[in-house]
């Protein structure tokens, strides 16, 4: 019993440590500024819907439906209208910190996404950040049989500079994909066969590419 008693307290010592915090707290405790679309009250009503394993549907402030798709302890996604999601996930670093992703897309006319990162007080970590990519990170070495018909390809998306971000639920994997569809029919069965998506896996102190 002596043993449970202080296996117990070093336990709740160490969240305390680490500032424990499940993305529900987080999700409740985001100021409206961030989701203006979701009042606090439709936050916690789809929680409720949630966990009562219900549809998590909500009005939002359009008048529009918005989703909870997805929940775990430390990863959850929304569908905020029809042409909008989000993604929320926290994040470990290696001084004991906890950082919450938040990833913001709109799908008109193509998907697009922004990407924040904050402390679970909801202060923005600037210095936080993917690493940049350009068009050009997108497309594979090609062989010098097919590198003609790649440039043209690549050319195609050039000026496509609309990028969709996702993150894994259950791993810190970040996955960017370039949009295009915005590019003609034939562009686009083309450059689908050089396209490829860029993987970064957060180690606690940075972004490596995978």
């Amino acid at each position: 019993m002596k043993k449970l008693v202080v296996f117990l307290i070093f336990a709740f010592t160490q969240c305390i440590y680490v500032h424990c915090e499940s993305i529900t707290n987080v999700f409740m405790a985001m100021p409206d500024s961030l989701f203006p679309l979701l009042t606090e009250k439709n936050r916690h009503d789809m929680i409720d819907f949630y966990n009562n394993h219900m549809e998590a549907k909500v009005r939002n402030q359009l008048n529009d439906y918005a989703r909870l798709d997805t929940l775990t302890d430390s990863y959850i996604h929304l569908t905020l209208s029809k042409a909008s999601t989000a993604e929320m996930k926290l994040l470990q670093t290696d001084d004991s910190m906890q950082v919450v992703v938040l990833i913001q897309t709109v799908s008109a006319p193509a998907k697009d996404s922004r990407i924040r990162f904050f402390n679970t007080q909801w202060q923005q970590l600037y210095w936080l950040e993917l690493p940049t990519a350009s068009v050009h990170d997108f497309f594979a070495q090609p062989a010098d049989s097919v590198a003609r018909e790649m440039d043209f390809a690549q050319r195609s998306v050039d000026d496509m500079r609309l990028i969709e971000v996702a993150v894994s639920p259950s791993e810190p994997l970040f996955t960017l994909s370039i949009a295009l569809d915005e590019l003609e029919a034939e562009e686009k069965k083309l450059a689908h066969r050089y396209v490829r998506s860029l993987r970064y896996r957060w180690t606690g102190t940075e972004f490596i590419r995978e």
